[in-house]
Order: C-alpha cells, then structure tokens, then sequence
C-alpha cells in the first residue's frame, strides 16, 4: 500500500528589518582655570615622607622576595644551572 506524504508550503521570508540609526549625544564642560591638585598623602602614610623615601625604604625587601620568587620557580622547574 502506497504512503500519502504530505508536504506544508514553506513559509514567506520574513521582511528585512529596518536599519537603526542611532544617536549619541556628549556634552563637555570645561573647568574654568583649573589648578593642579597636589595630590595629598593617604590615610596610613606618615606625614612628610615623599615617594623618594618610601622607595628607598622599600626597595631592598621588594628585591630580595622577587628574587626568592624566582629562583624557587627555577627549582621547581629544575633549571636550577646557576649556583
């Protein structure tokens, strides 16, 4: 016995849907004869000390943990070859 298929007719295209423009609007507000800030210290940072100080008191402890840092990866590497 023969099968009847049944096709649906396909569906129209939708239409293309029109283009949006859009539009941004900025407005700029200029400061009249703004002086510089001078930027002042932070809540924990001692009064008088500028960033010279603080560098220098900073520097050596930096240093050694970086190179701590990198010489364990070295090990866990095992490129330990300068020692």
């Amino acid at each position: 016995m023969p099968v009847v298929v049944a096709r649906a007719p396909d569906p129209e295209p939708a239409p293309a849907p029109e283009p949006v423009q859009r539009v941004v609007e900025t407005t700029v507000q200029r400061a009249e004869a703004a002086q510089p800030e001078v930027p002042q210290p932070g809540p924990g940072a001692p009064p008088g000390q500028n960033a010279d100080e603080l560098l220098r008191k900073l520097y050596d402890p930096l240093l050694r943990r970086l190179k701590a840092d990198l010489w364990l990866d070295r090990e866990r590497r095992g490129a330990l070859t300068d020692l």
